[in-house]
């Protein structure tokens, strides 16, 4: 038996969600309990998306994750406690539902799925969530979504910053997420993840310290594979909070979504959030990079490619320099003014 179905005679759906009546008729909050959203990923943003539109009155999930619980999640995940530590991030996730609403419905893969197998998934959805931790992941799963002409939404969190992106069905055009922030086109799932991954592309996000604040320590080993992004807890789960309002006035018909290629970004560090599009001059240079490493001829975009890394580098170790003794930490021209 389900340890919540006793509770089930007790829970009155209307009086638990009466105040969201303020704001919302009865009919739009018909649509938020009849809902299904799926979310891959229920780990730190994906978690808290789940909980929070569970407590706004959504009634029905799939949630997707196939890792357990580590020590190292107890700084973000909603569901992480020293009792819950090993177990399936999906499954906690599901009782913590069913703790809110237990006439909830919640459907839960423990498994990894492939691309493929998100394609009955996300056709059996009304909002999905791409919130993978493997961005090449969900990149190509948000393509799926929009070949299904489904609400598609990813927070992607990076220190104290981030970026929620929301993809409406009835966009003319399939938006590539990688594009939008000045990748190349056209990449398979594993060209994208080699180039999600690899030293130099990692290397030119310079926002994730000049916007997230990331130590540049830590986004040295980050370039180099040894470590994870860093994220704090407060900034993921307001991002998160942004997220689910995407879906609820999407779900709801109520206010204005923000639609790509416009997307949130949270700037906590110069206390703002703002609708905006990526960085022009980050995308033209990012367009530039990419072409000129692709250029052949006489060997053109492998020396560029190696003067890049290499400079990158010696900017990196004098920066890390002031950073260890206490200075203020003064970004290079290049990205203060061109990336």
């Amino acid at each position: 038996m389900n340890e919540f179905e006793n509770k089930t005679d007790e829970f009155d759906y209307d009086s638990a969600f009466s105040i969201n009546s303020g704001l919302l008729s009865s009919d739009e909050q018909q649509k938020l309990r009849n809902a299904r959203v799926a979310i891959v990923g229920v780990g730190g943003a994906g978690g808290v998306i789940a909980i929070t539109l569970a407590r706004s009155g959504v009634a029905n999930f799939t949630l997707v994750d196939h890792k357990n619980y580590n020590i190292d999640d107890m700084h973000r995940d909603i569901g992480c406690f020293t009792n819950t530590l090993g177990n399936n991030k999906a499954e906690v996730i599901r009782k913590e539902i069913l703790r809110i609403n237990p006439a909830a419905s919640v459907e839960t893969y423990t498994d990894a799925v492939s691309l493929e197998g998100l394609d009955n998934l996300i056709q059996e959805s009304d909002v999905y969530f791409a919130q993978a931790d493997d961005l090449a992941f969900s990149s190509r799963s948000l393509v799926i979504a929009q070949q299904k002409k489904r609400f598609a939404i990813s927070f992607m969190p990076s220190g104290i910053t981030g970026y929620i992106l929301a993809i409406p069905p009835q966009l003319p055009y399939i938006v590539g997420p990688t594009d939008l922030f000045g990748g190349p086109k056209g990449l398979s799932n594993e060209e994208l993840k080699d180039f999600l991954t690899n030293r130099q592309c990692r290397g030119g996000r310079r926002w994730h310290i000049s916007q997230g604040k990331t130590r540049i320590e830590w986004f040295r080993k980050w370039c180099a594979g040894e470590t994870t992004l860093t994220q704090l807890c407060p900034a993921v789960w307001v991002g998160a909070s942004l997220a689910c309002m995407e879906a609820i006035k999407y779900l709801t018909g109520r206010w204005q979504t923000v639609k790509a290629p416009r997307m949130w970004h949270l700037v906590t560090a110069e206390n703002k959030i703002k609708n905006e599009r990526f960085r022009r001059r980050s995308w033209l240079f990012g367009k530039f990079i990419y072409w000129t490493f692709g250029i052949k001829w006489l060997g053109i975009g492998r020396r560029y490619q190696k003067y890049t890394t290499r400079r990158l580098m010696r900017e990196l170790t004098e920066m890390q320099k002031q950073e260890t003794e206490g200075k203020e930490v003064k970004a290079p021209f290049m990205w203060r003014h061109l990336i």
